[in-house]
């Protein structure tokens, strides 16, 4: 093990600045030049952290699965593998969840993600536009995670309701630390429910009934455990693609030039999909935990110490990618982190690259043209995230 000093690290940048909160892909940009492994003394759940900003550093560190540690995150709740869990418990979650993601269940999933779509889209055509985040973003991808669980479609609005008021979590605010604890409180108990379903119903095509009927060193898996997973996939399965959704129709209605190349040439909206990724990456940062005392390019990065991985800046790393501040459809190679990488890389990301592709194949094939039809508003939480769309549609 390398020596490493017990002082406290000279802060590069401040997390809690008005500057990064603000605009936090430009600071990024300038700690990729300066400070590529960057200390901040605020700003992570009210604590000091390291932020890694370039795209080989952050691709090092999920590579690094024994210093750099997902199973020791905060929690308000039972683990939920396989995200906060490290190998061997995070190895055997992750084989028994991957078939469920397969592309023959994709192929099987398809035809009920077009028919929502088709239905979200029409009274919004209908109407010759209207607000495409609360009318078609925001439900999409809820009402197609609850098809993933065999649960019904129309609980969609209390899931979304919980899972935003979730993020009310660290908020120095009274009211919303009560509002998260009910949500969160919320949520557990829908896992519960989720849990007693598929015990009392089990079906072959279903992920809860795979893990019930799995093993874990030898005895059934716990109830905790696989209620901890069920909570990950009722958030982490339709938040982020919610912002994703946004993303890709908001940048399409502003850049008409894009949104022509892709009715001309429909082959590209996969590409293009993960060009918007890359470029607006819904999910700007994931923790890790330093697990042992050690040097990491150049820093001293001690135990115990927290890591945020930065997907969002190494996405513009110019080092990486060419022209990295412009959106090119066809990008070839795109070797983005929107999704994560190494071991811990989103499991659920053929289904939202399922959701994306479609709805934007969808939208393409069903108007003309869409364009802003007024100011969007974007959600506090996610950088790029719509809570407001407002769009002119023509047919």
């Amino acid at each position: 093990m390398e020596p490493v000093t017990t002082d406290e690290p000279r802060a590069d940048w401040d997390a809690a600045s008005p500057e990064f909160r603000r605009d936090p892909l430009s600071v990024l940009a300038r700690l990729r030049d300066e400070h590529p492994v960057a200390y901040s003394q605020h700003g992570y759940r009210g604590c000091s952290f390291w932020a890694l900003t370039r795209h080989d550093h952050i691709v090092d560190a999920t590579l690094d699965v024994e210093r750099f540690r997902n199973g020791e995150l905060t929690r308000f709740g039972p683990p939920r593998p396989p995200l906060e869990s490290d190998p061997p418990q995070h190895t055997l979650f992750r084989r028994l969840m991957q078939p469920h993601f397969s592309p023959s269940r994709m192929r099987a999933l398809e035809s009920r993600v077009r028919a929502i779509c088709a239905e979200l889209l029409e009274p919004l055509v209908s109407a010759g536009g209207g607000d495409a985040a609360s009318g078609f973003a925001q439900p999409l991808p809820a009402r197609v995670l609850l098809t993933f669980l065999n649960q019904p479609e129309q609980h969609w609005h209390s899931l979304k309701r919980w899972s935003e008021a979730a993020f009310l979590q660290f908020s120095d605010d009274p009211a919303d630390q009560a509002a998260f604890r009910v949500a969160n409180d919320a949520l557990y108990e829908y896992s519960r429910t989720v849990l007693a379903a598929r015990r009392a119903l089990p079906r072959d095509d279903d992920l809860v009934t795979t893990l019930l009927r799995a093993q874990e060193e030898g005895h059934p898996i716990t109830d905790d455990h696989i209620i901890g997973v069920i909570r990950l996939l009722l958030a982490a399965g339709h938040d982020s693609t919610t912002t994703a959704v946004g993303i890709c129709l908001h940048r399409l209605a502003v850049d008409i030039a894009l949104q022509d190349e892709l009715r001309r040439a429909p082959e590209k909206i996969s590409s293009a999909v993960e060009e918007l990724l890359r470029y607006e990456t819904p999910v700007l940062a994931m923790p890790r935990t330093a697990a042992c005392d050690f040097e990491f390019h150049g820093r001293h990065l001690r135990r115990g110490d927290r890591v945020l991985l930065y997907f969002a800046s190494g996405n513009r790393d110019r080092r990486v990618f060419g022209d990295a501040e412009s959106v090119r459809a066809d990008r070839r190679p795109n070797p983005h982190l929107a999704f994560g990488h190494g071991i811990h890389k989103c499991i659920g990301a053929p289904l939202a690259r399922l959701e994306l592709r479609v709805a934007l194949e969808a939208w393409l094939a069903s108007t003309t043209r869409f364009e802003l039809a007024g100011t969007p508003e974007f959600e506090p939480w996610h950088q790029f995230g719509l809570r407001y769309l407002p769009l002119k549609i023509g047919t």
